[in-house]
């Protein structure tokens, strides 16, 4: 490879971080097209990266050699995936159950109930998570927690080479254009010597609640277990966290959320 291809030196913290850039493949073929041989991806226009390269554009980000048609699939599931975020939150949104006496209690989302009699009965009110906990989450995270309106929420984007650690996921996109990076929530930097955005998801949340004064309560989840562990405090926490095993460089599952539902009393 020719010397002037490779990327410069990085900070084991760049490494981690970075090299999430977007699905990375193997070495692809050569192909006479475009160039001879790996272009760095810096050195590529926005135009260029878009649409006036051919695909088979073999390209190095950081230490990786991959082609621009695999970012660009990769670029358009994530674009896909922030179209229906929302719809995926409203599906996992707690189902109302029964309760002793008639009435309902809505797991998830609370409201009153009716008992058997006719008569207006209040049921305990679910614990829903305040907006203000992902308020600075990549547009996706936001749209999918909102809808489903759960006591606490993690969401990751699905099928994306990301970068893991504790503190969070690094998702980067070098085919975002600055204004759509922060229109979707991510933060528009310089990486490997060429511009991207970079999508942060927390890696853990914790939301506090009143308990009940029995400290009983009702919960639920639906939880994507090699991703995230969840506790439900009876004393009026809940916490949802990345598992050690997503700590490091991989492929998110095709579903990595985590919704959790707590109503107090009962």
């Amino acid at each position: 490879m020719n010397s002037s291809c490779k990327a410069g030196p990085a900070t084991a913290r760049l490494l981690v971080v970075c090299v999430g850039v977007i699905a990375l493949a193997g070495t692809a073929t050569a192909f006479r097209a475009f160039a001879a041989t790996a272009v760095p991806f810096e050195k590529l226009s926005m135009r260029e990266r878009l649409n006036t390269a051919p695909d088979s554009t073999i390209v190095k980000v950081g230490p990786r050699t991959t082609t621009l048609g695999q970012l660009r699939a990769a670029h358009r599931a994530r674009e896909a995936t922030l179209l229906r975020a929302g719809s995926l939150g409203v599906g996992l949104r707690g189902k109302p159950i029964p309760v002793a006496g008639g009435g309902v209690r809505a797991v998830g989302v609370g409201h009153p109930g009716v008992g058997n009699m006719g008569n207006p009965q209040l049921v305990p009110q679910a614990v829903v998570e305040p907006p203000s906990q992902y308020a600075s989450a990549p547009a996706d995270m936001k749209a999918f927690c909102s809808a489903a309106q759960a006591s606490a929420c993690l969401y990751l984007p699905p099928d994306q080479y990301v970068s893991a650690a504790q503190s969070g996921v690094a998702d980067w996109d070098g085919l975002v254009t600055q204004s759509q990076c922060a229109q979707e929530g991510g933060g528009w930097g310089d990486m490997w010597g060429g511009t991207y955005c970079a999508f942060n998801y927390p890696g853990s949340v914790t939301v506090h609640f009143t308990p009940a004064a029995n400290y009983k309560l009702t919960q639920s989840a639906s939880c994507d277990r090699r991703t995230f562990a969840y506790t439900v405090d009876v004393h009026g926490a809940i916490t949802i966290s990345l598992t050690a095993a997503m700590w490091g460089i991989m492929t998110t599952d095709d579903n990595p959320t985590c919704v959790v539902s707590v109503t107090p009393g009962g």
